[in-house]
């Protein structure tokens, strides 16, 4: 009987960034331009800025259900790229403000 299980793997998370398709109740988002509702059963790039979708994340734990629809696509976990990238976004904050002269 096959499942699912975690596997941690170092990626380059700007080009997860940039390909990912965020999958929500029944509609799909692009990452990098964020276009809403995308069908993410069947749409390989995203319709606004052609991005080619590599990675899945989902708001829900259907997971299952994605990766039957999309098997091609690497599954990501949420929880994981939104720590990751608020964490980002952070350092990203504090190096850029400057320090009183």
């Amino acid at each position: 009987m096959a499942d699912f299980i975690r596997v941690w793997k170092e990626v380059d998370i700007e080009d997860v960034r940039q390909h990912l398709l965020i999958v929500g109740e029944a509609r799909g988002d692009c990452s990098s331009c964020r276009a809403l509702g995308i069908d993410y059963s069947s749409t390989k790039t995203c319709p606004n800025c052609n991005t080619v979708f590599k990675y899945v994340a989902s708001r829900t734990r259907e997971i299952k259900k994605i990766k039957t629809k999309r098997p091609d696509l690497i599954f990501i976990d949420m929880e994981d790229y939104k720590k990751i990238t608020g964490r980002l976004k952070a350092q990203d904050l504090f190096s850029s403000k400057k320090l009183p002269e």
